[in-house]
């Protein structure tokens, strides 16, 4: 709302006093008013000429005149319910709070459903923020019970079962060559733990890939693509243009877990037979890619049934990246295939650990 000037100024704060309710009741009665003396008088004075055509010519004339000023004073007496709906239409955009200048309205209805709107952002926000803080604290704590988790396993069940298995290989030598059923049986009880011993180092590896910590983002995300894919028939090719660079360990942390959900998914939805897999720095963000030739899937309603069908795996994303201020995009035709695209925002400070020059002004793709 821009501010009035001059004597246009006075007129506009003397109209705000009034509600609407009382600017459009004194003006549509201020236009009947003039309308009737106005056309009675000009109608009679039409009438005494005789010709009946200027009469319905200035009674057609009189209407739309009496149209077109009363659209021009609902319009200014609707003014300020269409700046709050502009503003409102910002919300999701830019900004949680309604401008300071919808607040000067002297209309108290104006300035009450003002102030209860901006209240209620208010109150929005303050929720929203809580509920990511929430989100954010509930996610470390999943990370850090993975840690504890898979360390449990790989120092207890894991060694437990190594030491069977041992034992088992010397129990088999000792056994006499007289005894082929002893022997058939320790054999079995071998593979048997030897199996159970290959399942539980794939469930800690999906816990807490310990390449993820040793040796990286890009090595860990070439293991479990390959690993997850490759035995699926699906073909694989890595794209990566951040060279050795490290990244801070939560967004390793971050980009690995929605690669794994966005790989489960392929397995289980996708039907694809090839997947492209790109990390790269674009101007100031970091981007991860995942495309493939899949079925694909409709996006829009897939995203709106998530909650009520549980399936949480996209909003998890989408979450996942939003606590680090980044985007979730997902395009998706049906027959023709999906691309989830990460976009986490990047100082180059952040980037630790760097053997390569990272060419950070290539153009941005986000808007």
């Amino acid at each position: 709302m821009n501010p009035p000037h001059g004597l246009y100024a006075r007129y506009h704060q003397f109209v705000l006093r009034f509600s609407i309710f009382n600017r459009v009741l004194i003006g549509n009665s201020l236009i009947i008013i003039f309308g009737a003396v106005a056309g009675t008088y000009f109608t009679r004075r039409l009438a005494l000429l005789g010709d009946i055509r200027l009469v319905f010519l200035f009674s057609f004339f009189g209407i739309l005149i009496t149209l077109a000023v009363n659209y021009l004073i609902i319009k200014s007496a609707l003014n300020p319910l269409r700046e709050l709906g502009q503003a409102l239409e910002q919300v999701s955009v830019e900004q949680v709070k309604i401008p300071a200048d919808l607040k000067k309205y002297e209309d108290q209805d104006i300035h009450r459903l003002v102030t209860t709107v901006d209240a209620m952002l208010t109150r929005l926000e303050k929720r929203t923020s809580l509920l990511k803080a929430i989100s954010e604290r509930a996610i470390h704590a999943q990370e850090e019970e993975r840690v504890r988790i898979a360390r449990s396993l790989h120092d207890d069940t894991a060694q437990t079962i190594s030491m069977l298995i041992i034992n088992l290989e010397r129990i088999e030598k000792k056994i006499p060559q007289d005894d082929p059923d002893l022997s058939r049986r320790v054999s079995e009880s071998y593979k048997v733990a030897t199996l159970l011993l290959e399942n539980l180092r794939k469930v800690i590896w999906d816990l807490r890939p310990s390449i993820l910590d040793d040796l990286g983002l890009i090595p860990a995300i070439r293991w479990y693509a390959q690993t997850n894919l490759d035995e699926k028939g699906i073909q694989v090719e890595m794209k990566v243009g951040i060279g050795a660079m490290r990244l801070p360990p939560h967004l390793e942390t971050m980009l690995f877990r929605i690669l794994q959900e966005a790989v489960s998914n392929i397995v289980r939805h996708a039907k694809a037979s090839n997947v492209i897999i790109s990390l790269r720095p674009e101007g100031n963000h970091v981007i991860l890619e995942v495309r493939d030739n899949g079925r694909g899937f409709d996006v829009e309603r897939t995203t709106g049934d998530a909650v009520t069908r549980k399936q949480l795996g996209l909003l998890g994303m989408q979450e996942r990246a939003s606590l680090v201020n980044g985007l979730v995009k997902v395009e998706s035709t049906p027959g023709v295939g999906t691309t989830l695209r990460v976009y986490i925002p990047l100082n180059v400070e952040d980037a630790i650990g760097s053997n390569t020059t990272v060419d950070m002004e290539l153009q941005k793709e986000m808007r």
